[in-house]
């Protein structure tokens, strides 16, 4: 699939345009409309709350099934889940969620859910890849890459190495 390009009018386009409610969130209306649960091919563990087992990902209707094939190349290209867990791709720090991009105005792609978050502990915001340092396996990024998905790594202003879009 070929994605949106990351501007707010593109992804406007393409995700649906955000109904805002009072509370200055999206309407119930908007979220039931574009946002589905897809149930992933391994268990993922919260990273934030490691008690925290996650088996669905809350995602745009969109952007599910590709996902969900990611996570199972994911899982056939490290052959079993001791082998994800040893290269950290079951931390999962979060898909949709309705907020800016850290330190600026503009929407973040996790606000129509075509945004994930995998292993932020290694994967800072702001930090270079290095992966003497455990960082993300450039084999995911390669499988994120082939299914049309941008990696935040490559961001040129301030790279994101935990962070994969749906928009180019």
């Amino acid at each position: 699939m070929i994605f949106p390009k990351d501007t707010r009018e593109e992804l406007d386009a393409f995700y649906g345009k955000h109904v805002i409610g009072a509370d200055g969130k999206p309407t119930a209306k908007w979220e039931q409309e574009h946002l589905q649960l897809f149930k992933v091919p391994y268990p993922l563990t919260l990273s934030f709350d490691k008690t925290v087992t996650v088996t669905r990902i809350r995602c745009h209707k969109l952007v599910g099934e590709s996902l969900i094939h990611i996570f199972e190349q994911i899982l056939e290209h490290f052959g079993n889940l001791e082998e994800v867990k040893r290269a950290r791709v079951h931390l999962y720090g979060g898909c949709y969620n309705f907020r800016p991009i850290k330190d600026s105005v503009r929407l973040s792609t996790h606000s129509w859910g075509a945004g994930i978050d995998l292993d932020p502990e290694r994967n800072g915001l702001g930090k270079p890849h290095d992966p003497t340092k455990g960082m993300m396996s450039l084999d995911v990024v390669k499988i994120f890459e082939k299914e049309g998905w941008k990696w935040g790594g490559r961001f040129k202003s301030r790279p994101d190495c935990m962070h994969f879009q749906a928009a180019r």
